[in-house]
């Protein structure tokens, strides 16, 4: 995790603080918000270093499962608040976010420093194929609903208990879809002639969340000679010397990369770590939720706006760092696979337990999508495959990427609250 995120710590206190005081909503939110952004970075990071002391398979299925967990909870907790369409716009604003702003960030600053980066198409295939059952999965019963509500012989049913039960079957049918793809690119289940992941498999996965501290830290602390060669590519034999010799690394790096390699002597490190940080993020989680909307309020911001725009930013800043910290080393390969497995998990596991955990809360989550949400994400799944199959990305594409973000951004900022 970079440096400066373990500063943002620093927002937690204050936010207690704030709330003790009885500041104000937009303080205590911007404090909250803060303070999410390395929580949710250590959650990544002792999930790794718990991961490390796993095998290759169950390491993997290890990331597959808490990659998204500051996401959930930031989503259980405005479920509790009975936010729900914060939550559902949320959901969007993880999709649109991870293939627009992320990915469009990673090939905007990779390609300007390598120039044209090259990743598997047939990974990218996998990609491609997955997020766009997912966002059909997610958006066919908002379409049923609305179709009911101006067709059917019965609206009230459509957008009523019969929306229920679909958002449910709907839920367990996403669900079983992540299961069986997680057998197939962790475990190798049912693939022929494909082996179980092995440690590079796993590493480029969609599933994997690694941000591989060793070569993250010591490439911002010291030179490499073999980082950019005179063609703009980085030469494998320097990523190989960097994994070989990661003490170096943390030796170099301060108190901070020592704690960090304090986490892989065992698992009781993590495991706690794991334990508090989910708990703080919990905690902070409810600050942030209970101040949205006196914060749309006070400020005039639609809370779709925040659900789509701000939470998601906050939620993900730390993956959002690892994978144009990648890009920039040339790896664009992982900086693919965490953009696009982000958005896959957020649609096949955070999405239907979202919906399950909205009956235990008392406040039912329906997939019930508003027009302009369908209509991104069917531009956004579009767009990814047309950027990614090619297997080859460029700054301009990165350009072209973030102005559509922004373009998104620029419109919910002027719908009224």
């Amino acid at each position: 995790m970079p440096r400066w995120m373990y500063t943002l710590l620093l927002a937690l206190p204050a936010t207690f603080v704030a709330e003790a005081l009885h500041a104000t909503p937009v303080l205590i939110f911007l404090l909250a918000a803060l303070a999410l952004v390395p929580l949710a970075g250590l959650i990544g990071l002792a999930t790794e270093a718990l991961a490390e002391r796993l095998n290759y398979t169950l390491g993997g299925l290890l990331n597959a499962t808490f990659g998204n967990a500051a996401e959930l909870i930031i989503g259980i907790t405005a479920l509790s608040a009975g936010l729900t369409q914060v939550v559902l716009a949320s959901i969007t604003g993880s999709i649109i976010g991870n293939v627009l702003l992320v990915l469009g960030m990673s090939m905007l600053a990779g390609g300007w420093r390598h120039g044209a980066q090259v990743f598997s198409k047939e990974n990218a295939g996998h990609y491609a194929v997955m997020m766009t059952i997912a966002v059909v999965g997610m958006t066919l019963p908002s379409l049923i609903a609305l179709v009911g509500e101006g067709t059917g012989p019965n609206p009230v049913l459509v957008r009523g208990l019969a929306l229920h039960e679909l958002s449910l079957a709907v839920g367990v049918l996403l669900l079983a879809s992540y299961v069986a793809y997680v057998g197939f690119s962790i475990f190798g289940l049912g693939a022929r002639g494909r082996q179980p992941a092995t440690d590079a498999d796993v590493a480029l996965t969609p599933l994997e969340k690694v941000t591989v501290v060793e070569e993250i830290e010591g490439a911002s602390q010291q030179p490499h000679s073999g980082d950019v060669s005179a063609g703009g590519a980085t030469p494998e034999g320097a990523v190989g010397e960097e994994k070989a010799t990661p003490s170096v690394a943390y030796a170099e790096t301060g108190v901070l990369a020592r704690v960090e390699a304090l986490w892989r002597r065992g698992p009781a490190v993590p495991v706690a770590t794991l334990a508090l940080v989910t708990a703080l993020t919990a905690i902070a989680s409810e600050a942030l939720v209970g101040a949205i909307e006196p914060v749309a309020e006070q400020v005039g911001l639609n809370p779709f706006f925040i659900g789509l725009i701000i939470l998601p930013i906050v939620g993900n800043a730390a993956e959002h760092s690892s994978a144009i910290t990648f890009a920039l080393r040339n790896r664009m390969e992982v900086s693919m696979a965490i953009s696009a497995g982000s958005s896959i998990q957020v649609a096949l596991l955070v999405t239907p337990v979202l919906v399950f955990i909205s009956w235990v809360v008392g406040h039912p989550l329906d997939l019930l999508f508003a027009p302009f949400e369908l209509v991104v994400l069917a531009l956004v799944t579009g767009i990814f495959a047309l950027v990614s199959l090619d297997g080859e990305s460029t700054w301009i594409e990165g350009m072209q990427l973030c102005v559509f973000y922004l373009i998104v951004a620029l419109c919910l900022f002027f719908v009224p609250a």
